[in-house]
């Protein structure tokens, strides 16, 4: 059902629409220019230069997999993340990462399913040759773009480590010399669920010395209100607290203490919502014909929600918050996933309703030097971000049921130098490189495991589950105080590589290339209780370290305490706790390691390309790649903080590039078959923590091999000067050779049976873009609508129920007035207009509960922008 408020919205547009069809048939003459500008007119297919192979090259001639995004398709998403370019690519899943704006997915079946800030992602995402290794990072705000490179298949010798999947490379516009120009655009949309939308950006290049110095500003604010809404009640707690039966309690309307905060409904408003601003300053200096330099300044300030999660919990499968009356939607009869929860607490330092905030500022320097038979450049940067991302990670508005602040220091450095050739007479041409990368970041969080309040303890006093008053016994103060733990990792990098082509003769061109990677980390982890008492230690919470000997709590003598990292044992409340900080010294934690490891290796790669007419190129290469080994951020004990390996792969590819029919048919297609082995993927296992109890641990492992092979076929055709058509499919068949983890330690079992994560057998892409006549005065409509179908993919390793990436074709179409001269535009547009819901991240926490995120409903809007 159609809201009034959504209605009358609509008519609003409709409108504004039909005025501004009117104007086309105006005779305006004001903005007229002799000739429309060349880059409107569809017209024939234009030639496209990409860096694939650090070298700038035609893609039609590059024997690698490659789709280049142009500014123009991305803006036809209408969105303005890196999410946007999985509708334009195939095999290639985007999507976000459970309860974080950040990467999840990859290419051809690779991608991270995890946060951890010390795990790095098989997919690299470059940005203006600058490398983003984390997931956090790499959810890129897309503006200012001039194209946007998607190389499919590992990429290990020319981009390095961390690209099994494959690397996207993303270019924004530079200054432009003797020329003042800019534009300012702006978006105002709705939700089907009546939350609003708000998007602007503004560019404007400024030449300073002609020929010689030039500026640019370019910048976006992207802000909605989300659509999710905090206003779910399907809670059966705490009327029904099913798990009480087990402690012979009464499970129905059981005696709860009164100081225990039984809230479990939101305050309604709309969550999820997103507010960025983000920006670039560029300065390009030329003093001479054979240097140039380019100076970028990067700002972001992100503060949009915290992305709230939709408890679906499978019924009858062991989870844990069922039984504590807080069953799945699903189990609940509750048919809106958008309706959901999400916590307000403040008193603990978790301070859920401040939302995500994250600041980046960033230094990049590229220098190129144009010699007579080389080029040579040099590429530096420096990013630093800070992040704190309070989360609610249970769909549920319980005071604090799993809530968590995870907060996080980044700084990046990356040197790279290139020697290019430019061999004008010779069949020769190759690029030598040596980059280095250092990565240091640190890690808190803090974490309030509010379900441990809702299990009884047994009152040794009078033998029962109740305490003195007659309610049920519990222990609150984990409501009160949040527990720490901490992480940091210092990674160095260098590599050196070399890669060349060498053309046999017109038809046949061969070439190759190695890498040498060296990458070392050294990493910290703090985490547990069980670390030294003091002043703050509750009497209940001191173990004797000798049990025959007093304790001394205060003075820390013969004492442990059990929640010796709780914020409380700082003597802080949650609001005075500097939220990037650990306020405790090593001694208070029951697990302190300072592990290191050094890791090496050579990637290759081997291809040839044959010329079979000016219009047909075909090739073959195989390529090998490899992702990080590392340190588990959530690793407990001293046994399991310990190193995984590698992840490598080998790709085998055919494929075959064309421009026929007098270059208005573009049809490319690859044939690819990748064997991956040492599998990185995630274990629940079990561990004895330094209390002697028996608890769990999440770590990352070397687990198994599997094999991938599909097919990517891409059309581009212009029928007409006027209509041009995009079409493409991506097929893959991902499965285990090996997959064997001890879910009972000791007690191998084989999972080859399951299917790796981010693996869609099938994706669909079809779009059109029509530009209509002109009208009498030289203004014209353009048409453009695309379709993308995605089947059913899983995310969770051990493909758990209600944890699959569902199946879903989203319709996205736009209609705008273009002015003459392309001085202004109007449009109106609309994503996912057939209203599917659809599941686009899960993760299922150790059997516990199971919390997911869906796609957004559908969205109309209108945008308008002005260039001059």
């Amino acid at each position: 059902m159609i809201h009034r408020k959504m209605l009358l919205k609509l008519h609003n547009l409709s409108i504004l629409t039909v005025f501004v069809f009117f104007l086309g048939f105006l005779p305006f003459n004001a903005f007229a220019q002799d000739e429309r500008e060349e880059d409107i007119k569809l017209g024939m297919l234009e030639e496209i230069t990409v860096t694939a192979t650090r070298r700038e090259t035609v893609q039609q001639d590059t024997p690698v997999s490659i789709t280049t995004v142009t500014a123009q398709q991305i803006d036809n998403t209408f969105m303005s993340d890196v999410r946007a370019i999985s509708d334009l690519a195939p095999n290639v899943t985007l999507t976000n990462q459970t309860g974080f704006n950040a990467v999840a997915g990859g290419i051809r079946g690779t991608g991270s399913i995890t946060i951890l800030v010390t795990q790095d992602n098989a997919v690299g995402f470059l940005v203006d040759d600058f490398a983003l290794s984390h997931v956090q990072s790499q959810f890129v705000e897309l503006f200012d773009i001039k194209q946007i490179e998607v190389y499919r298949g590992p990429q290990g010798t020319l981009f390095g480590k961390n690209t099994t999947g494959g690397v996207i490379s993303i270019e924004t516009i530079q200054p432009e010399f003797n020329e003042f120009s800019g534009y300012v655009e702006g978006d105002y949309g709705q939700y089907d669920n009546d939350g609003d939308i708000w998007k602007t950006k503004v560019a404007l290049n400024i030449p300073l010395i002609e020929d010689t110095l030039a500026f640019r500003f370019a910048g976006i604010y992207d802000k909605t209100d989300g659509y999710y809404t905090n206003d779910k009640d399907t809670a059966t707690f705490p009327e029904f607290i099913p798990l009480f039966a087990a402690f012979g309690l009464p499970a129905v309307n059981p005696p709860l203490p009164p100081e225990l905060d039984t809230t479990h409904v939101g305050n309604g408003d709309f969550i999820g919502g997103k507010d960025v601003f983000a920006a670039k300053a560029k300065l390009r200096w030329t003093p001479t014909d054979w240097y140039e330099l380019l100076f970028t300044y990067e700002y972001v300030k992100d503060r949009s929600d915290s992305p709230p999660g939709v408890n679906e919990t499978p019924t009858g499968e062991g989870f844990l918050i069922e039984a504590q009356g807080f069953p799945g939607i699903q189990a609940a009869g509750h048919d809106d996933p958008f309706s959901t929860g999400v916590t307000n607490t403040t008193h603990i330092g978790i301070n859920v309703g401040d939302g995500h905030q994250v600041d980046v500022d960033g230094y990049y320097l590229t220098q190129l030097f144009e010699l007579d038979r080389f080029d040579i450049k040099s590429i530096t940067g420096w990013r630093n971000s800070e992040e704190i991302l309070p989360s609610t990670y249970t769909g549920e508005a319980y005071a604090t049921y799993f809530d968590a602040t995870r907060s996080t220091k980044r700084d990046q450095f990356q040197q790279e130098l290139r020697l290019i050739s430019n061999f004008t007479d010779s069949p020769f041409d190759f690029v030598a490189g040596a980059a280095y990368f250092k990565d240091d970041v640190f890690f808190v969080a803090m974490t309030s495991v509010g379900l441990q309040t809702l299990l009884p303890i047994f009152n040794a006093d009078n033998g029962s589950f109740y305490d003195d008053r007659g309610f049920v016994n519990l222990d609150l103060d984990i409501t009160n105080t949040g527990a720490f733990q901490s992480t940091e990792q210092e990674r160095k990098t260098w590599a050196a590589y070399f890669d060349g082509t060498f053309e046999v003769n017109d038809k046949w061109s061969i070439g190759g290339g190695l890498r040498y990677t060296d990458d070392k980390k050294e990493f910290s982890r703090l985490i547990d209780g069980g670390g030294v008492c003091n002043q703050y230690t509750r009497p209940q919470d001191a173990v004797p370290i000798d049990p025959d000997e007093p304790m001394d709590p205060p003075n820390n003598v013969n004492c442990l305490d059990v929640r010796s990292n709780a914020l409380s044992r700082a003597g802080l409340t949650g609001p005075e706790w500097d939220q990037q900080s650990v306020p405790l010294g090593r001694d208070h934690f029951g697990v302190d390691v300072l592990p290191k490891k050094d890791w090496d290796k050579v990637t290759w790669r081997v291809v040839a390309d044959y010329r079979a007419s000016d219009d047909i190129m075909m090739y073959g290469s195989i390529a090998t790649g490899f992702q990080s080994g590392g340190f588990t951020e959530t690793c407990s004990s001293v046994r399991t903080c310990i190193p995984f390996e590698p992840e490598t792969n080998i790709n085998y590819e055919i494929g075959m590039k064309s421009d026929l029919a007098d270059n208005t048919v573009r049809f490319n297609a690859s044939l690819f078959y990748t064997k991956y082995k040492d599998l990185q993927r995630n274990q629940v296992v079990p561990y004895t923590n330094s209390l002697g109890n028996e608890t769990q641990e999440t770590i990352t492992i070397n687990s198994g091999k599997s094999t991938a092979w599909g097919t990517e076929l891409e059309l581009t055709w212009v029928p007409i000067e006027n209509l041009r058509v995009d079409a493409s499919v991506g097929y893959q068949h991902h499965k285990y050779d090996e997959f064997i983890l001890e879910l009972v330690v000791g007690v191998p079992e084989d999972l080859s049976h399951l299917t790796p994560p981010f693996s869609p057998k099938w994706q669909l892409y079809g779009g059109v873009t029509y530009e209509g006549p002109e009208f009498s005065n030289g203004g014209a409509l353009v048409w453009n609508g695309s379709l993308h179908y995605q089947s059913t993919a899983e995310m969770s390793v051990f493909n758990s129920t209600l944890s699959q990436l569902e199946s879903r074709t989203l319709f996205t179409a736009s209609v705008s007035y273009r002015s003459p001269g392309d001085r202004w535009f109007v449009s109106l547009w609309g994503r996912n207009l057939f209203n599917e819901t659809h599941r686009v991240s899960a993760n299922s926490v150790a059997g516990l509960w199971n919390f997911t995120q869906y796609g957004a409903p559908r969205e109309i809007g209108i945008r308008g922008g002005v260039s001059f």
